[in-house]
């Protein structure tokens, strides 16, 4: 359990930039990403329930990655994104990358938490503010989706 607003920007830090690079695909767009949710949980400080602030971060993370993605254009910089390349051996990390990229923000943020960051189920449910069911549909869509763009 985190005490203070230190021990969350601490313990969550790195975890937090990697998944806001992994949205984003541009380094500085990530960093900007990772500030604003940071200072957005700095704002809403302390989180709603205790125990489960590293999916509230994520939940601020996603909708600040959502509300960017409707404001401006997404730029393309993808040497900074690794993905496990898929089963496929013609298939690269780039190719994955850029059907990840084309998903739609909700649909991104599914399967960058699932499959990427390893989420369970419930966590991204949580982080996303919908069902267990609906998390799972939109990681199944999105997979089937990436893997149509790459074969």
């Amino acid at each position: 359990m985190v005490r203070t607003f230190g021990e969350l920007l601490e313990r969550y830090e790195r975890e937090l930039f990697a998944y806001a690079l992994r949205l984003s695909a541009d380094r500085d767009e990530a960093d900007d990403l990772y500030q604003d949710t940071f200072l957005a949980a700095f704002r809403a400080w302390p989180p709603p329930r205790s125990g489960n602030e590293r999916a509230w971060l994520y939940r601020i993370a996603t909708n600040k990655a959502i509300d960017r993605s409707r404001r401006t254009r997404p730029r393309v910089k993808l040497e900074d994104i690794e993905l496990a390349a898929p089963e496929r051996d013609s298939a690269t990390t780039l190719d994955v990358a850029r059907a990840v990229e084309l998903l739609p923000p909700g649909q991104r943020a599914a399967f960058v938490l699932r499959q990427v960051q390893g989420l369970p189920y419930a966590e991204i449910a949580e982080t996303l503010g919908c069902s267990e069911v609906a998390a799972r549909a939109r990681v199944s869509e999105a997979t089937k989706v990436v893997r149509r763009r790459i074969a």
